[in-house]
């Protein structure tokens, strides 16, 4: 490993670790999911010259790596578990702290695996950010396809269900379909870039 990997671990690391709950913070009950279908959302795909399995391998690398601050929002500067058991099965839940100071909780609603297909769902709520005022919780969806050998094809969806009372147009042109497009591709754009680094 070269000296600027090692440093970059090293960075992630203390990151990582530096993620704990808040003065006050209270683990909050899981809320009320709206149905999927009445929900504000905005989808981002990507594809990829790389089988599922490669694909894979670069989605479990740690949060704090995969999403980075774009200029209107934060990156995410670690994670902090909130339930027994690994991330990435039904039910499992973490605290994310945001390179702003912000943080949110997320738990995981569904996880189905195959041959060519991955489907991966969760749901995000508290945030703390004030740009988040709106929101009541939002429910995230990966669904990664190969559709032939070596390609896959990454859907993910982000679905929206806000506070009552809150202008649902508004929250749609000034921020769904603006702002929080433009940190969805920018993840994506990393989750690529990673992938392609990994399979040289």
């Amino acid at each position: 490993m070269r000296k600027f990997e090692y440093l970059s671990v090293a960075l992630f690391s203390a990151q990582a670790l530096a993620c704990t709950p808040p003065a006050g913070f209270v683990n909050p009950p899981l809320p009320d999911i709206a149905p999927l279908e009445q929900m504000l959302s905005h989808t981002e795909t990507r594809n990829i010259d790389r089988p599922l399995a490669s694909v894979m391998q670069g989605a479990s690398r740690p949060l704090e790596q995969a999403i980075r601050p774009t200029k209107d929002l934060p990156g995410v500067s670690g994670t902090y578990r909130l339930s027994d058991g690994p991330y990435g099965t039904v039910g499992a839940r973490r605290l994310v702290c945001l390179t702003d100071g912000n943080v949110a909780v997320e738990e995981v609603l569904l996880t189905e695996s195959g041959e060519t297909t991955n489907r991966f769902r969760y749901v995000v709520w508290n945030y703390t950010n004030p740009k988040f005022d709106d929101v009541s919780h939002a429910v995230g969806e990966f669904i990664r396809t190969q559709p032939e050998p070596g390609k896959t094809r990454v859907s993910w969806t982000y679905r929206f269900e806000l506070k009552p009372g809150r202008d649902r147009e508004v929250f749609r042109k000034e921020f769904l379909e603006t702002i929080f497009a433009e940190w969805m591709r920018n993840v994506l754009g990393i989750g690529h870039s990673t992938t392609e680094a990994a399979s040289r």
